[in-house]
């Protein structure tokens, strides 16, 4: 398993001590007096955000003075800068404002100052409170259909090597005020007869004996009396046996096993979440406080903390609100467009219903690795064009499904990493929980250049209304109209993610050093039913483009699965050929940041 890359907060960023006269939970302590004049000037901010651009913009010689979305960043980038700016200087910004046409480092480095000496304190529930029933966000609703056994065994696990001299009673201590500050590892889900389920938040003691307050969230297992030979066959067994020990009814739904293997040699962390309540980008959150709490407590900090934000059962909330606004329901002529688009593919095997026996027991994958030169490629063509590279990657896919499926358009879902702060008053770059949403996308191909073709899709991809979320707001919470409408529509076959390059993804650091070598088991059920038939997943990892093609053995043969990749490797070489560098400029039609969502509309 992976998490998604880039740079993360220098040490001590995100944990809190409370300062006089605060109550609020929502970021960096700051005094009772509500304003700052001894804050950091404007130069000071813009050196430091200059600084984390250089991290993450690939081309050397890009001048950073342009505005953010033309030097090559995507969203999970201002994901991490948001996080970074409320950690170095106690203030909030937005991704809708990062993500502005006309943002560069220095507007923002401005818009920081000022928030910086004039934030307010903001009341917000205290750390480790319960929060009553509320609806499931989209992307939880929609698979809790979909999963008909037992719904207990569908995680996300780590397993990590931790530094030889941990406290095992700070350690438990940091885990408490890591479940406490995060309400989406208390999460438990209310499924009533013949009605919605909703989810909840159960409480956690922040007083008192830490295990005590955690109950069969953390564990620990001596392994010390093991020898090096003797230690990874303990590990990987208790690892299995540890992927059935989750449910989302009964609870808990994240388990934190720590192996004592004595003060000279390292331990092992696994760290085990279920599904409903987590996704790949919460695993750099969790990992950063989780590191952060231990340091501040072995350092004497008492009072350290983490802040969340906005926490998920308050996103969910926001969202279903979101679906009976007027924004949201100005979308629904979009998606209603997009949903017509076809979207099935032909079966190597005839059978009554392909999604019931499209399951893990099944599942099978293929990958496809392409020559570091054109991954080098994908990027520089990427940077002419104003697009991202994973565009380029899923608009050669629409080309090669054209062409199979003999249609001028398809449509694939596509999943983004959802945290959509166009939602109400949200702030959620410090959140964990289920955000990634698979959002529909229309790929037209239809007769053209490759430049006006691939316009097309960069066009309709930055013309997303609010990112793609309000789709399956409107499905699962809009008015009995769109939501019926919506949802008639067949599902899509295919899936596509772009997980961008995974070098030195997690912030690791000194409480855990790495990742364990030792296999964690089986994240999920083999009656787990997948999403989708074929899911296109496509890394860049080692500046090597991969692209791994998982389908089910009792739907598609190899042989097929084989052809779809090569032919999708020679639709990307194709396009590359055609709108490399030189030939920048000669897309034929408007910037993503000049198009407008009425623009792609019929």
């Amino acid at each position: 398993m992976t998490a998604p890359a880039g740079p993360h907060p220098g040490p001590a960023a995100d944990i809190h001590t409370p300062a006089p006269g605060r109550t609020d939970q929502s970021g960096p302590a700051v005094p009772a007096d509500s304003t700052d004049s001894t804050g950091p000037t404007v130069e000071e901010i813009h050196a430091r955000l200059d600084d984390w651009l250089a991290d993450t913009v690939l081309a050397p010689e890009a001048d950073l003075s342009a505005p953010l979305l033309d030097l090559g960043v995507d969203s999970l980038d201002l994901i991490r800068t948001a996080r970074r700016v409320e950690a170095a200087f106690g203030v909030r910004v937005q991704l809708r404002e990062l993500a502005a046409p006309e943002m560069t480092t220095a507007r923002l480095a401005a818009l920081v100052a000022e928030r910086a000496a004039r934030r307010r304190t903001a009341e917000a529930a205290p750390p480790g409170a319960g929060h009553g029933p509320v609806v499931l966000t989209p992307p939880q609703e929609q698979a809790w259909e979909e999963q008909t056994g037992d719904r207990g065994y569908w995680n996300q696990a780590m397993l990590f090597t931790t530094r030889p001299d941990l406290d095992g009673e700070l350690f438990a201590e940091a885990v408490r005020r890591l479940v406490a500050g995060h309400a989406s590892l208390r999460l438990a889900i209310e499924a009533r007869p013949a009605r919605r389920p909703q989810q909840l938040v159960t409480a956690i003691a922040t007083d008192g004996p830490p295990d005590a307050a955690l109950g069969p969230v953390l564990d620990t297992v001596d392994i010390s009396h093991l020898d090096d030979q003797e230690l990874p066959a303990a590990v990987m067994t208790r690892c299995a046996v540890e992927q059935e020990a989750l449910h989302p009814q009964t609870g808990p739904v994240a388990r934190f096993v720590r192996f004592d293997a004595g003060t000279t040699r390292p331990g092992r962390l696994l760290i085990v979440i279920h599904q409903i309540a987590f996704d790949m980008v919460s695993w750099s959150i969790l990992l950063e406080d989780l590191e952060e709490l231990y340091t501040a407590l072995d350092a004497g900090r008492s009072d350290a903390r983490c802040a969340e934000g906005t926490s998920y059962p308050e996103w969910a909330e926001a969202l279903a609100a979101h679906a009976r606004t007027a924004e949201a329901e100005a979308e629904a002529e979009w998606w209603t467009h997009v949903v017509r688009t076809p979207a099935t593919i032909p079966l190597d095997h005839a059978v009554a219903d392909p999604r019931a026996v499209n399951t893990a027991r099944t599942a099978a994958t293929y990958r496809e690795d392409f020559p570091q030169e054109l991954t080098t490629r994908l990027h520089t063509a990427a940077r002419a064009h104003r697009a991202h590279p994973g565009d380029l990657v899923l608009h050669a896919l629409g080309e090669t499904l054209a062409r199979w499926l003999d249609e001028t358009a398809v449509r694939v879902d596509v999943l983004r990493h959802g945290r959509e702060e166009a939602v109400g008053d949200t702030h959620l770059s410090r959140t964990t929980g289920w955000f990634t949403t698979a959002v529909p996308v229309r790929l037209d191909l239809a007769p053209g250049t490759a430049g006006e073709r691939l316009a097309r899709t960069v066009g309709h991809l930055a013309a997303l209304p609010g990112g793609g979320v309000g789709y399956g707001a409107l499905s699962r919470h809009g008015r009995p109209r769109i939501s019926a409408t919506l949802r008639a529509a067949p599902p899509s076959d295919i899936s596509f993610d772009f997980e961008g390059d995974d070098a030195d993804a997690l912030p690791l650091r000194t409480l855990l050093p790495d990742v364990a070598p030792e296999f964690v088991g089986d994240i999920t059920a083999p009656h787990w039913i997948r999403p989708h038939l074929i899911e296109v997943i496509a890394t860049t990892d080692d500046e090597v483009l991969r692209v791994e093609w998982w389908y089910s053995t009792a739907l598609h043969n190899e042989t097929t699965v084989r052809d779809l990749a090569a032919r999708h490797r020679a639709a990307l070489t194709a396009l590359l050929d055609a709108v490399g560098p030189d030939a920048a400029g000669t897309l034929g039609s408007p910037t993503p940041h000049e198009r407008t969502r009425e623009d792609t509309l019929p």
